[in-house]
């Protein structure tokens, strides 16, 4: 099987370290960071630790005390000699403005806490509409406006056919970081900022290589299994897994008729020779109006989508950190010889380093089990 990381982990020593950079300069001091990855919509987080007493003394507690605005990078990676390498030998993980400055005085520290570049767009308030313009096009021009670089794959509807058809208010004040979500989930696409670029693209392909995660379980060779993780955890949900169905009600003012939608239109049922625990389908009912009939039944798959992927869930909470895996991959589990053995989207990736810890990470992520799925 191909996969993005190399499967299994070679026995070898390995140096991590680490740098962060304050108002793009390079800054001493600290003892640990967290730089979390969230899924797509949300802001990316961060948090660094100092320590006071060994702060450059152009950069001490008095000068964090003053400080209205500031910036973080934070860089990790292996090197291959630790006492001798150079900032470009590791990778950019996160860059973003500063939240919160926590200062304890009496364990000496200093902790930074904040979000990556999204925080721009999720602060800012705007009542634009944009009609005659494409969601690429507002996507690019946002990004611009808050410098920075967009990676936006075009697309051809004007967004006021989109406000049309749902009916949008747009006389409300509404975070930009709302808007672009909401175009991006017309679209079918993703919008997420990485360092200083906004990406505005398509989803990612499910059939792409994956992050392989190898179970290994212990034989008469070897009285242990092995991984190339510390801890994982698996969770099913048995409440979506006996069978759910999205009901969507519409009122469609042109047509001026009102439809119920169903999906699917028969909820899951007892096979043949099996019986369920108990309980029938859980119904989920959504009033949106606006739409025909074929937009309310396409609404209803997405919300159904969206509903049943979180059928299995995995929770790795500690595993050797790494950058190649990130929240745009799809993650493969194999080798438990079970139902979990399958592929995964992630909701988040946390990467810390610490002197305590070392360079790790954890992950949590969740797909719907392959039986849930609808064939259309």
């Amino acid at each position: 099987m191909r996969s993005l990381n190399p499967v299994p982990l070679a026995p070898v020593a390995s140096w991590p370290r680490g740098a962060v950079k304050l108002n793009d300069t390079l800054i001493t001091g600290w003892v640990s960071w967290e730089a979390e990855s969230n899924s797509f919509y949300s802001a990316d987080t961060f948090r660094v630790t100092f320590v006071a007493d060994i702060l450059p003394s152009d950069r001490d507690t008095l000068w964090f005390s003053q400080q209205e605005d500031m910036f973080v990078e934070l860089f990790g990676g292996y090197v291959n000699d630790p006492e001798k390498y150079a900032l470009t030998d590791l990778e950019s993980l996160l860059y973003g403005r500063v939240d919160d400055i926590d200062f304890d005085i009496v364990a000496g520290t200093i902790e930074l806490v904040g979000r990556d570049l999204t925080s721009a767009f999720i602060d800012a308030k705007t009542t634009e509409k944009w009609p005659n313009l494409t969601a690429s096009a507002i996507a690019t021009q946002l990004a611009a406006r808050h410098g920075l670089t967009p990676v936006v794959t075009p697309t051809t509807s004007k967004v006021g056919k989109y406000y049309e058809i749902d009916h949008v208010n747009m006389s409300d004040q509404r975070s930009e970081w709302d808007i672009l979500t909401y175009l991006a989930h017309l679209e079918g696409f993703v919008v997420y900022v990485s360092g200083r670029e906004l990406h505005f693209e398509p989803k990612t392909d499910p059939s792409a290589s994956p992050y392989l995660i190898q179970w290994t379980p212990p034989d008469e060779s070897r009285g242990c299994p092995t991984a190339n993780v510390i801890e994982m955890k698996f969770t099913r949900s048995l409440t979506v897994s006996r069978g759910i169905q999205v009901v969507v009600r519409t009122w469609n003012a042109k047509q001026k008729k009102g439809f119920t939608v169903s999906y699917p239109s028969k909820a899951k049922t007892t096979q043949a020779g099996k019986a369920k625990p108990f309980g029938g389908a859980q119904i989920y009912s959504y009033t949106i109006p606006g739409l025909t009939q074929e937009q309310a039944l396409q609404r209803a798959q997405t919300i159904y989508a969206e509903l049943v992927a979180h059928e299995m869930k995995l929770s790795v909470p500690r595993m050797p950190a790494d950058s190649i895996l990130n929240i745009k991959a799809m993650i493969e589990v194999a080798g438990t010889g079970t139902a979990w053995d399958q592929r995964y989207f992630p909701d988040s990736v946390v990467r810390r380093l610490s002197m305590s810890e070392g360079f790790v990470m954890s992950l949590n992520a969740k797909n719907h089990a392959p039986d849930s799925t609808v064939t259309l």
